[in-house]
């Protein structure tokens, strides 16, 4: 249990060392929490609204914080910005102090909820007593916030994501535990808070009309995503009055997609103008989404032709700020020679870049790269590293086990036997392949690869044609749309050549031809019908792949 906050604040006014997390827990048990809380919140909201402005108005505000709460992180750091403007550095510095216990204190009982079995993201979110002093921490990390919005999850039902941008680089984003600011305003709706109803977000609409920029955003993005749209862009304009990024971020992609539906020339029109609008207002306030998402708009030539060339410089400002979405899309124009002159070294820095920020359709990009043989790399044994990662099986909250990316298991089998992630490694990548097709056996674009890879190499030792015909036999029965397919036939024809059943193969390869008879087809019904002949002959099939 606690110990008392008034017997703590005895033994700090009287000099003790008193632990901010001990601090912090007593604070949150004393009778009168909720407030001294609502007193603290109307306080800090003052303070954060002049802290920059206004300093000499700070010394008063900041010391009713500390009688409020004395563990007030924005209590002690409005009271330090106080003190340093009066130049009086042992009052600035013993503030300075305890705002460092205090971060401490945040950091070390931080929760991290197990990783998202979808996407494997751990957010760490630190305790925070308000969603002001959210802001403030970001502010005591040399951030100025530009950006913020509630969410909820299983594990942490009330949280407040902080987006701050440095004097330098990309912008940081910040996960803070609101449980404090929850419980205590269901206390304060009282019998209200027992209806089942009264949830996480029935606090975010009182706050979005109390004028809570970060609830706002909340309330409007829930809007757009029940395709209420008017009422969500309605939300996020208060929202991004305030200039809270991830409302003007939300509202340009909202305006985008309005000028894709519509016919009307002139609405159209209208609504790309509003995309540009939030878009600039996003970019100012240093977003590199923002960025990357209207340099691609202005690549792809949504604002004319004349205005194309300024997409690239956008790009690349998004790029240097580590948007690995930026640096994909620069390796891509690199690497096809789309609004660039092609140059295979550039794409490969930016592909490289991408992947070790953890983009996985970079890291496979990047390996389908590295494979192409007209590009001529050599190995970066990092890629293994990246691709493994993807294949690592991840569980749901049920405890139930996830499906490993089966495409990244075909990429690392390619990669072994082609040497492109460290030394040749035959075994290795028959082992990927074996994983691959067992752990998708219906997955057509996957068995397709690993069964014509394993038949038909000019790499003997890589073939396993029994074993390809098994998994392709295994395909062809269960999945109906794949035999329909000329191609997937062709492929199952081809192992039956190579385990010397020229019979099947002759009727299946057959089937192949028969199918490939529309316009579709007219690129492969050569190719098809020269297999077949092949096939006639007594001979199979032999081709440089991986």
């Amino acid at each position: 249990m606690p110990r008392p906050y008034d017997e703590l604040m005895v033994e700090v006014n009287a000099g003790a060392e008193i632990d901010a997390k001990t601090l912090r827990e007593s604070f949150y048990a004393v009778p009168d929490h909720n407030e001294r809380l609502s007193r603290l919140t109307e306080l800090e909201l003052q303070a954060y609204q002049i802290i920059e402005d206004e300093p000499l108005k700070l010394g008063s505000l900041g010391t009713a914080m500390l009688d409020a709460y004395y563990g007030s992180l924005t209590g002690h750091f409005v009271l330090a910005r106080f003190y340093e403007h009066l130049e009086n550095d042992a009052a600035t510095a013993f503030h300075r102090s305890w705002i460092e216990r205090i971060r401490a204190d945040r950091l070390a009982s931080a929760i991290t909820p197990a990783p998202d079995a979808i996407s494997a993201t751990r957010h760490a979110y630190l305790p925070a007593t308000t969603a002001i002093e959210a802001q403030v921490f970001a502010m005591s990390e040399g951030l100025t916030p530009v950006g913020s919005i509630y969410q909820t999850t299983d594990e942490v039902p009330f949280a407040l994501l902080v987006q701050g941008k440095p004097e330098t680089g990309p912008i940081r984003v910040l996960y803070f535990d609101l449980g404090g600011v929850y419980q205590a305003m269901r206390e304060s709706f009282g019998a209200v808070a027992e209806d089942p109803k009264f949830n996480p977000f029935s606090v975010v609409g009182y706050l979005a009309k109390e004028n809570d920029p970060a609830a706002q955003a909340a309330v409007g993005a829930f809007l757009a995503s029940q395709n209420r749209i008017d009422d969500a862009i309605n939300w996020l304009r208060a929202a991004s009055r305030t200039g809270n990024l991830i409302a003007n971020t939300l509202l340009a992609r909202i305006f985008f997609e309005r000028a894709r539906e519509t016919e009307d020339a002139e609405e159209r029109e209208a609504f790309l103008t509003e995309t540009l609008d939030h878009y600039l207002h996003a970019i100012t306030l240093g977003s590199s989404d923002a960025m990357y998402g209207l340099g691609v708009l202005y690549l792809n030539g949504h604002y004319g032709e004349d205005d194309k060339a300024s997409g690239l410089p956008l790009l690349e400002q998004s790029a240097a700020l580590d948007n690995d979405d930026a640096l994909l899309y620069l390796g891509h124009l690199n690497y096809q020679g789309e609004q660039v002159e092609k140059n295979f070294a550039t794409a490969r820095d930016y592909f490289a870049r991408a992947s070790a920020l953890g983009n996985p359709l970079a890291q496979k990009t990047y390996a389908r790269f590295l494979l192409d043989r007209t590009t001529s790399q050599s190995a970066d044994p990092r890629i293994a590293e990246w691709l493994e990662a993807l294949t690592a099986e991840r569980r749901t909250d049920a405890d139930e086990a996830q499906p490993t990316d089966t495409e990244a298991m075909l990429l690392l089998g390619n990669l072994a036997a082609r040497g492109l992630s460290g030394p040749v490694n035959r075994r290795a990548a028959q082992r990927w392949y074996r994983a691959a097709a067992n752990a998708a056996p219906l997955d057509a674009a996957i068995v397709n690869e690993v069964a014509w890879t394993l038949t038909v190499s000019t790499d003997l030792e890589l073939r396993r044609p029994d074993y390809a015909v098994r998994i392709m036999t295994t395909l062809m029965e269960g999945n109906a749309d794949a035999r329909e397919r000329p191609e997937y036939l062709d492929t199952w024809a081809a192992t039956y050549a190579a385990t010397g059943n020229f019979e099947e193969a002759l009727r299946v390869q057959q089937q192949a031809v028969d199918i490939a008879t529309g316009e579709e087809f007219d690129d492969v019904r050569d190719i098809l019908s020269e297999h077949l002949e092949l096939f006639r002959r007594g001979e199979t099939l032999s081709e440089d792949v991986p």
